[in-house]
């Protein structure tokens, strides 16, 4: 498991993966410290100290649950992805995140806002924009990358099909066009 930049490392963190795994998989059960301490002691020959565990338990429950919220979020979002095919991902997560920044904004009071360092709202919102404009110019070349492949592909495929299959090819044409037409 990942664990929380901030914490010293404990001896737990030194015993080997297979152990530390067990540790955390108990710590994370129904067992005591005292029952962690007496495995770690009898499995690697390494005295711990419940208030070790403790401190150790903690940092990596909000381990668990910020994975837990990562999670939350992500589902949360794949959910409304889904509810509108026609956004991307990132498009998804970028207006997620506008819509918390300006939540934020708004809901600060008179004295947080002037308090706050104007150039950091203003570089902050600027990145924002910069990654929402990134995303629009990088859609628009997939879509001409696409529109070039597509039409190599036409006229590759369609050049031999137009000699062997004329009115297969005259319903493919009329077909693929539709398709297009829709997709824009």
């Amino acid at each position: 498991m990942s664990r929380n930049r901030n914490r010293k490392h404990s001896k737990i963190d030194a015993l080997p993966c297979d152990i530390k795994e067990a540790v955390e998989q108990m710590i994370l059960g129904n067992y005591t410290y005292r029952d962690v301490c007496n495995f770690v002691k009898e499995t690697a020959n390494v005295t711990l100290t419940e208030a070790g565990v403790c401190r150790y338990a903690k940092g990596l429950n909000a381990t668990v649950q910020d994975l837990r919220l990562a999670s939350e979020n992500m589902r949360t979002l794949t959910e409304e992805m889904a509810k509108y095919p026609q956004l991307d991902t990132t498009e998804g997560i970028a207006r997620l995140v506008s819509h918390r920044v300006l939540e934020a904004v708004r809901e600060m009071d008179d004295d947080a806002l002037k308090n706050s360092d104007p150039l950091k709202l203003i570089d902050r919102c600027t990145a924002l924009i910069r990654a929402v404009s990134h995303k629009s110019e990088s859609d628009v070349r997939v879509k001409n990358l696409k529109d070039v492949a597509f039409e190599s592909f036409k006229e590759d495929i369609f050049s031999a099909m137009a000699k062997e299959a004329p009115e297969l090819y005259k319903q493919i044409v009329q077909f693929i066009n539709a398709k297009r037409e829709e997709d824009s």
